[in-house]
């Protein structure tokens, strides 16, 4: 059995540990730590759609007067791009799952 599965099964001997790390080591650490999190982050994100106010409303199924009350009381939050009003498709897929 490891010091890790020691510690996870029984966390109150944690408190008096002491670990003594050779700068090394500590390197090695980090690199690894470094390397599992680019395999776990893609480097690539999909970029984020942006919808009209019309193709938003109709989404959600409301009008465009009650889509404009919602941004007026902050419940829906378009993003100003020039004159032009957009809403993020990620803000339509949270509104559509919490519904």
């Amino acid at each position: 059995m490891s010091i890790t599965e020691i510690l996870k099964t029984n966390p109150e001997l944690a408190g008096n540990l002491t670990i003594n790390v050779s700068a090394s080591d500590l390197q090695d650490f980090a690199e690894l730590c470094i390397k599992r999190g680019k395999q776990e982050k893609p480097d690539q994100k999909d970029p984020e759609e942006y919808l009209t106010p019309a193709q938003f409303a109709e989404a959600l199924q409301v009008s465009l007067v009650t889509l404009w009350s919602w941004d007026k009381k902050g419940i829906t939050r378009p993003l100003r791009i020039g004159n032009a009003k957009r809403y993020r498709r990620s803000d339509l897929e949270k509104i559509l799952c919490n519904a």
